[in-house]
């Protein structure tokens, strides 16, 4: 479980069909892509798609587009990138921010979740890895671990403003990190590879590229809940609070 001290609360955040751990300490529980949703919770749907790691390294693959794996393979046999992982990611915090950050800017998207990572990193449950080029980091990706899946959390990549074989190239290190990924989650022994959600509407401008690069890697669609849940008093007179607060004021999440 991620246990974060917010405001006004306490939250733990389950993943999957983890259980909840009974000296939790915390006033709301946050249940993450469940397979079914919580009597009496407040639930919503939630569409991702999923790639099996059980099966082998060439089967794996195999789900790929032909383009994707052309431009895999392209990477190992011509580009010379390297990869850094690590699920013990507590002192490379700040250069992912970093760099997440500043491609954020450039999406306008909000930026990194900093003591989210940091939470997610204490209770062990966060893996960090970039695909570099003679130690320039062109991609990074964040997953949170759970059980015997690792979930697409964060993917931030640095071809904005770049010459056209340069964002082909990190194109490519994007595909290929996922890859390589992939390949080193399974050797931890996860059999789940969740792409982190994907868009239901594909008429906003963007959603539809998203979605067809992660579906280029095959996987199936998989349809789970988020729900969420008071444990202690002070839990259920905040939770509606907030509820309202978000309301009231979107910008601020």
């Amino acid at each position: 479980m991620i246990r974060i001290d917010g405001r006004g609360a306490v939250y733990g955040e389950v993943w999957f069909d983890e259980d909840l751990p009974g000296d939790a300490g915390v006033d709301i529980v946050h249940y993450h892509q469940r397979e079914a949703p919580i009597a009496d919770a407040q639930a919503t749907p939630f569409l991702s798609l999923v790639t099996d790691l059980s099966a082998g390294q060439e089967a794996i693959m195999d789900q790929f587009g032909k383009d994707c794996r052309y431009k895999i393979r392209r990477v190992e046999a011509k580009d010379g990138l390297s990869m850094e992982f690590t699920a013990e990611p507590e002192s490379r915090l700040d250069e992912f921010c970093e760099f997440f950050d500043a491609f954020a800017r450039q999406k306008s998207l909000e930026p990194a979740d900093r003591p989210w990572l940091v939470a997610a990193c204490k209770a062990g449950q966060l893996a960090l890895a970039s695909a570099l080029r003679n130690d320039e980091a062109l991609v990074w990706h964040a997953h949170v671990i759970s059980g015997n899946t690792a979930r697409l959390q964060y993917s931030a990549s640095s071809f904005r403003n770049r010459e056209n074989d340069y964002r082909a190239l990190v194109g490519r290190a994007n595909r290929w990190l996922h890859w390589r990924e992939m390949l080193q989650f399974k050797e931890m022994g996860m059999t789940r590879y969740d792409w982190g959600g994907l868009f239901e509407d594909e008429s906003v401008p963007g959603n539809a590229g998203v979605n067809n690069f992660k579906k280029d890697f095959g996987g199936r669609q998989e349809r789970t809940y988020d729900c969420t849940v008071p444990v202690t008093f002070k839990g259920r007179i905040y939770l509606p609070l907030q509820g309202v607060w978000r309301r009231l004021h979107p910008a601020h999440g």
